[in-house]
């Protein structure tokens, strides 16, 4: 056997390593993004940069730019309804129990306010000794103004200023009303009264307490300090029911047999029903009870919540008031915030900036403001047609009107509740010779459940994030860890040019 031992290759003609020519970097970086995009989980990719012809690759770059640009030109649409802070009212639940909240404050406001079997000792008590026949004659013309006076209605005041009332001008006319009102012993008829199906005292339940339409006696309220000492000693009040109907309620007789009336009174001895919230100073809608009737009223509340996702939004635009956020027009006042007790503070201020004194019998009271007196009569019936007018925002819009009022800016609070009320009304039957004049009232729940309202923002930053993950996904195919994977791809090719950036600087200065 021959064996063959020459070399089958040529030889080296140096010694030493092969140096092999570096590809460009152009053509570097296409071989990068080719092999990082071959298995991509973007859709299209891997055809943009793996196909063999260039005709199809550039059609795979149009049809992806295009699915690209639409995708977020849907998107911009979504985010601008989202910073429109679009707000949605939906109804939370229908079968709320009603024993979630306070069973609303329930005011008996006489139609007089005058008890004139005491008109003869305030006379003692309120002029000095030995008054003459005109200060008696004009303080008895007093007590007639006062007698049908509510804020509502200082026109009658006017009348004072015709006189010469200097001699009373000492006179607080705050102490002199609440001495001549109704009492709970002289209204309640003894042993009538109960709450949820139980007996209770009368004067134990009503509690006299200031309103707009001057003292009233009020169950299950918050405003009067006799009524926060309640709750500090009673952990349950104001008090809840859990059950509805007739008898479930609140039950009172008053008697109304005329014993407190002067002779020749035209006013029947009628009463006004106001139902109000516990926290809340007074409510403009109120109900009359008229003698020889029995009176059903049954209530059905609404609670409205504002969802806390509306916590960054201005209260102009969300058009609330949280009890955390203060009102530009709800100032010097310990109330809570709601739009009736809004209403009330900003009424006083009228009356402060119109007559520079405040009227604390009818409205919340301001610390240290002078209280009116009767040489104040003048103004406050002069401007009896302001205080007693609330003109709306927009409504000069809309409506032509001429009269004199005042503007309140009062949204409503966020959290609030509303009292849907239904009367029914029959006549009294009494017991057989019977002389008594009375009037019976029931107020109780209409269900045992109620209803629950949330309003919310329509778009938050959660709707948002999702709108965007299903665009992306019906337009590119796109997830969370496509854009991580093109984020790592980015990376991986600045990480290519740093470093042969460094190299070239390197080589230039060698």
């Amino acid at each position: 056997m021959l064996l063959y031992t020459g070399e089958l290759v040529a030889p080296r003609p140096n010694l030493g390593l092969l140096r092999f020519r570096k590809k460009r970097t152009g053509i570097r970086f296409r071989d990068r993004l080719r092999s990082s995009f071959a298995h991509s989980t973007i859709h299209g990719m891997r055809h943009v940069f793996g196909e063999r012809h260039l005709w199809q690759r550039c059609l795979w770059l149009t049809v992806a730019l295009a699915a690209g640009v639409a995708g977020f030109s849907m998107y911009s649409v979504l985010g601008v309804r989202h910073s429109e802070q679009l707000l949605v009212s939906l109804i939370d639940t229908t079968q709320l129990p009603v024993y979630h909240i306070d069973f609303p404050a329930v005011a008996i406001c006489p139609w007089s306010h005058v008890n004139w079997q005491r008109a003869p000792s305030a006379l003692l008590r309120f002029l000095p000794g030995h008054p003459n026949a005109e200060l008696r004659e004009t303080f008895r013309q007093l007590l007639d103004v006062l007698d049908l006076t509510s804020f509502s209605n200082f026109k009658r005041a006017s009348d004072l200023a015709k006189r010469n009332v200097t001699g009373l001008r000492f006179l607080n006319l705050k102490d002199l009303m609440n001495y001549l009102g109704y009492r709970c012993d002289e209204l309640f008829v003894p042993g009538s009264c109960g709450f949820d199906e139980s007996p209770h005292d009368c004067c134990t339940l009503f509690v006299p307490e200031q309103t707009e339409k001057g003292q009233c006696l009020v169950f299950n309220s918050l405003i009067s300090e006799h009524s926060r000492k309640k709750q500090l000693t009673n952990k349950f009040y104001p008090h809840k029911l859990s059950t509805a109907g007739e008898e479930s309620g609140l039950k009172f007789t008053i008697n109304a047999s005329y014993p407190f009336l002067r002779d020749g009174e035209e006013t029947p001895f009628g009463m006004n029903l106001m139902i109000k919230e516990p926290r809340q100073w007074s409510n403009q809608m109120m109900y009359h009870l008229y003698p020889d009737t029995e009176n059903f009223v049954a209530v059905q509340p609404i609670v409205t919540e504002t969802s806390p996702n509306t916590y960054k939004m201005s209260p102009s635009k969300r058009r609330c008031y949280f009890d955390n956020e203060q009102s530009p027009n709800f100032q010097n006042t310990s109330l809570t915030y709601d739009r009736e007790n809004c209403m009330a503070v900003c009424l006083h201020q009228i009356v402060l900036k119109t007559c520079n004194c405040s009227t604390s019998v009818f409205l919340p009271p301001f610390e240290g403001i002078r209280e009116c007196g009767i040489l104040d009569a003048g103004c406050l019936g002069s401007n009896s047609d302001i205080f007693s007018y609330v003109k709306m925002g927009d409504q000069d819009k809309y409506i032509n009107d001429s009269r004199r009022g005042h503007f309140c800016d009062c949204p409503d609070n966020c959290n609030s509740r509303q009292y849907k009320l239904t009367l029914n009304v029959r006549k009294l039957d009494y017991p057989k010779n019977s002389t008594e004049t009375l009037i019976t009232a029931q107020i109780y729940y209409g269900q045992r459940s109620m209803t629950k309202i949330i309003t919310r923002l329509k778009y938050t930053n959660l709707d948002l994030l999702a709108s965007f993950g299903g665009i992306i996904s019906l337009y590119i195919g796109a997830s969370v860890m496509s854009f991580i994977e093109l984020l790592f791809v980015l990376g991986k090719l600045m990480r290519v040019v740093i470093k042969d950036g460094y190299a070239k600087l390197k080589d230039q200065i060698k």
